[in-house]
């Protein structure tokens, strides 16, 4: 239990954050500024815990963010 709380808690970087979510660093920046992803300031780093990642990834994208062309499956 506690290894698993440790684990949760540990600050992913940048590129560890683009590979857990298979996201391109525009993307993962795109999802920050529109604040659908909580990123972290460390220094001049960003960091991202990972439980914030997978909130991100629960999360239903509002259709006005959608590309017109789009197609719903």
């Amino acid at each position: 239990m506690v290894v698993q709380m440790i684990q949760e808690d540990v600050l992913l970087t940048f590129k560890e954050a683009m590979n857990y979510l298979r996201v391109s660093r525009s993307t993962l920046y795109r999802l920050m500024w529109s604040g659908q992803l909580t990123g972290h300031k460390v220094g001049s780093t960003w960091r991202f815990y990972r439980e914030d990642l997978r909130a991100c990834v629960g999360r239903e994208v509002p259709m006005s963010t959608l590309p017109a062309n789009a197609t719903m499956n």
